[in-house]
């Protein structure tokens, strides 16, 4: 491994576009896609998943390191958030009056989906929100904590935390747990941490990269061994994570990490972009991943991956219109009610109240 200099990574952008993709492929191969795929297809699937946002997260805050930034962007994302549930009730209205609860918008803003409705995906999604907005403010404030205090053996510090996050980790998700502690948030809390370290150093080559694969396989089939699991077991792995799901999730981490010095991109494609808007993504994938209910069963085909291809590219499509939708009616929404403008008068009013 090599130590690289402090300077912006746009191969960032694109692996996190990649990731972006990657969600709306698991979303059409899980949800309606149990119903037609065969288990361990469903299961591969999940190779490029959730642990890899992280540790792009991880990366991500080398280059910010400050919890002020993480807590605006956050605030940022809720806004969106919010932007979205006006889209998303209107939905539930028009089409779905019947599972519309009105009680349950005061858990939406929140991310919380207290009662199942027409468009599930919605909902199944956002557990991610959650444990994205705990584990940033919880790692966020752990890093600048140690370079505040201890810049010096900063490096140092991060592994012995990193190295209790295991210990922790390895507690949650064993039988013996009696605490009412899930493994979720130490072990993306590892991911993450794991993703601000490895930003500054960088694999020599390919040949590394096979190594480090190699090393983590080993410790992969060693794991499913000793806890019987197999290829079809990957999702329950997941929810919440057990030890063999770290070993599985470093295989795209791994990938990864090469791949953001590595990339050969000359000049930024539509999967950059995807990469700079993946909150967008993300929030509208989960309706187009709903109303896939709605559309396989008019699929002409039998195969299971033609149908597979059939969906994932209505998925696609319906994703990528949802989020441009989103994105630029929330740029119109912004710049007809200046919030900007707002915010100034009502600072400059309050400086005049107090003089």
């Amino acid at each position: 491994m090599e130590k690289k200099l402090n300077k912006r990574n746009h191969n960032i952008d694109f692996l996190r576009g990649v990731a972006a993709l990657c969600i709306v492929v698991i979303h059409t191969a899980w949800w309606s896609g149990t119903a037609y795929l065969p288990s361990w297809f469903s299961n591969l699937t999940l190779l490029i998943d959730v642990p890899v946002f992280m540790f792009l997260s991880g990366m991500s805050f080398h280059y910010v390191q400050s919890i002020g930034k993480n807590l605006k962007s956050l605030f940022s994302q809720w806004k969106k958030w919010l932007y979205f549930l006006i889209f998303y009730c209107l939905l539930l209205l028009l089409f779905f009056r019947e599972t519309f609860y009105a009680s349950d918008i005061f858990s939406w803003i929140v991310y919380l989906f207290p009662h199942n409705n027409q468009l599930p995906v919605v909902g199944g999604s956002m557990w991610y929100m959650i444990m994205y907005v705990e584990v940033t403010i919880i790692c966020s404030i752990i890093i600048c904590t140690i370079r505040r205090y201890y810049k010096q053996v900063e490096e140092k510090c991060l592994k012995i935390t990193i190295g209790i996050l295991l210990l922790i980790f390895f507690y949650c998700a064993s039988e013996a747990n009696s605490l009412p502690i899930r493994s979720t948030v130490p072990f993306y809390s590892i991911i993450y941490l794991l993703g601000y370290l490895l930003s500054q150093y960088k694999m020599k080559d390919w040949k590394q990269l096979l190594l480090f694969e190699g090393i983590n396989f080993l410790v992969l089939l060693f794991t499913c061994f000793c806890f019987h699991y197999g290829i079809d077991d990957i999702q329950s792995v997941k929810f919440p994570p057990f030890v063999a799901y770290l070993p599985f999730s470093m295989i795209s981490i791994l990938l990864f990490w090469y791949l953001k010095d590595h990339l050969q991109l000359k000049k930024e494609n539509w999967i950059h972009q995807v990469g700079k808007r993946a909150i967008y993504f993300y929030y509208a994938q989960g309706i187009s991943a709903s109303l896939l209910y709605y559309i396989y069963p008019n699929i002409p085909f039998h195969n299971w991956f033609i149908v597979f291809i059939c969906m994932l590219l209505c998925n696609l499509i319906g994703t990528t219109l949802g989020a441009f939708f989103l994105e630029k009616s929330y740029q119109y929404f912004q710049q007809t009610i200046k919030i900007d403008k707002w915010k100034k008068r009502i600072s400059h009013y309050l400086k005049l109240e107090k003089i």
